[in-house]
């Protein structure tokens, strides 16, 4: 039976290191697998002057606050590293880390901040062009005594990227998205782990999808992670998540917590994730609000993580 992995997410905004690294050490200690942050330099669903730390930075930091703990981005904006230098930083994590960097990469999507910052915004057919170049610059780097590419976007030659990562061959590359033309074709071709939002219908949907992007490919599809991403809601109880929700509904923001959150009881998110694991999703990456507050995220790996080990 394959092994069934729980995340966190800890986003970078409106928090400070400290809660961030004791959230980290709580979730080692409750036997999370991984821990991930976002790659944002501002909030993007709060106001923009929130105080935000920079990602790769924290992450150098928090892994140290660690032993075992697997960690990541979910995912890194490829516009905003250069990707021979990104290649580089992650050889370099992996060695601080002693192998546990997860490497996760998008095409980006944020306009304002990519405004904000000075960055181009291209085209979404451009920037899954710049993804793919990035990807291919990135295991060259890794695997390859001198790195030569170019490309209509990027261009290295002859790099040097020593030493070579911890993780042979390379650290575990995370695609995020479901865009079905182009995203899940570089998923098919590149990545060890796939992670998407979606409901069970849009996962049985776009999983059909990848596995026939993957037969093009020549891939064994068994071959990539399947992983879930979004709000997991817990009470103790039926008594205080109704009370939960009532709350929230009187503060005017009704029931939702994002399109297909885990809002239930133990009992009642392990069977959501039952849904999940039977179409092969294997790995559950969840954010259980402020990362100053612990108790969803002990509630979780202490009534629901045992159900799947």
């Amino acid at each position: 039976m394959t092994r069934v992995r729980f995340s966190v997410q800890t986003p970078v905004e409106g928090t400070t290191f400290a809660a961030l690294a004791r959230h980290w050490r709580r979730a080692e200690e409750l036997g999370y697998d991984a821990a991930w942050l976002d790659d944002h330099f501002y909030s993007v669903t709060g106001p923009a002057s929130d105080d935000s730390l920079e990602c790769w930075t924290l992450m150098a930091a928090l892994c140290r606050e660690t032993t075992r703990l697997r960690f990541g981005t979910l995912v890194l904006c490829n516009n905003y590293r250069h990707p021979a230098l990104l290649a580089k930083m992650a050889s370099t994590l992996d060695h601080v880390s002693g192998g546990r960097l997860e490497f996760g990469l998008g095409a980006g999507w944020f306009e304002n901040e990519y405004r904000a910052y000075g960055y181009d915004f291209p085209s979404i057919g451009t920037r899954l062009e710049q993804l793919e170049e990035a990807l291919q610059i990135c295991i060259a780097m890794w695997t390859e005594e001198r790195a030569a590419f170019a490309g209509r976007h990027y261009r290295v030659e002859r790099a040097h990227c020593n030493p070579k990562p911890v993780q042979q061959p390379h650290p575990p590359i995370m695609i995020g998205g479901g865009g079905e033309k182009v995203l899940l074709q570089l998923v098919a071709r590149y990545a060890d782990c796939w992670n998407f939002g979606g409901s069970v219908d849009d996962f049985r949907h776009k999983i059909a999808i990848l596995d026939r992007h993957c037969a093009a490919a020549g891939r064994n599809p068994a071959e990539i992670e399947r992983s879930w991403f979004g709000n997991i809601v817990i009470e103790p109880d039926e008594a205080r998540l109704q009370e939960r929700l009532a709350k929230r509904a009187a503060r005017g923001h009704g029931d939702a917590y994002g399109l297909n959150a885990m809002v239930g009881t133990p009992a009642q998110i392990a069977d959501r994730i039952r849904e999940y694991t039977a179409l092969g999703v294997t790995h559950f990456i969840g954010m259980f609000g402020r990362v100053e507050r612990l108790g969803a995220t002990e509630l979780f790996a202490r009534e629901v993580i045992p159900a799947f080990r």
